[in-house]
Formats: structure tokens, sequence, C-alpha cells
């Protein structure tokens, strides 16, 4: 099946520490992982997302290539459906994030939102409608 143009094909936070990410993102948002596979020795590491309903997430968790290159990407916000933006947040703040956004409306039938930054520095958008 092809995707139409614009839609999301993959997605990738970069880390520094890939087990420590993956026990964040699985403790807030219920998601499990997997290694790539047979993928080449520069994806050492890579970690595949699978979401909390056991649906592949379209995307991974990737240390970054160098230690002294940047995690934590201002460029691009991914926002994530929860179904309670504060305790969602309560999680993620004691899962060792920090709170970027709070929460605020964004108007009419589009919902609720906050951006939170994951221990890395990420930001890592919340929505709910």
């Amino acid at each position: 099946m092809s995707l139409p143009r614009g839609a999301l094909a993959w997605f990738e936070i970069h880390v520094r520490d890939v087990p420590k990410a993956a026990e964040f993102y699985g403790t807030v948002f219920g998601w499990t992982f997997a290694p790539l596979g047979d993928a080449d020795d520069s994806l050492d590491g890579y970690l595949v997302i699978t979401t909390a309903n056991g649906e592949s997430g379209n995307g991974g968790i990737a240390r970054t290539a160098t230690p002294d290159e940047p995690a934590g990407r201002e460029s691009s916000v991914l926002y994530l459906h929860v179904d309670d933006i504060p305790a969602t947040i309560d999680l993620a703040l004691s899962a060792g994030a920090t709170l970027h956004r709070p929460l605020m409306n964004i108007g009419g039938a589009h919902g609720l939102c906050a951006v939170i930054r994951d221990p890395d520095g990420n930001h890592v958008g919340l929505w709910s409608s």
C-alpha cells in the first residue's frame, strides 16, 4: 500500500542512551521495542517502536551518531494522542521529562495539547480531543 503525499512514513527519536529512552517512552506511552534486525552496524542499538495497542508506530529510537552530536531536536514536534493530558504530564515528569508548553486549548473541535521534553531534550507533543 502506498502512502499519500505528506503522510507520516517514519519518525526517529535521537537519543544518547537508547535503553534509557525506551524505558521512558515505555513508561509514559506503553510502547514496546524490538531491535531493527539485520541492519548494518551503523544502526547498532536501533529500536523499532510498537504502540500500546500492538501496532507498528512507524518509528524508532536511534542512538546519536557520535557522543558529541546533540540530542533533543528543536525543529519538529511529534504529537501523540493521549486520553488524559494532565495525568500523562505527571507520569512523564516522574519519568524524567520536563514541561515545555503547559496544557492549552487549541480551540473549537481541535482539542487540547501540551508539549514535554523527554530526558534528552526532544519535544514531544501531547494531544487529546
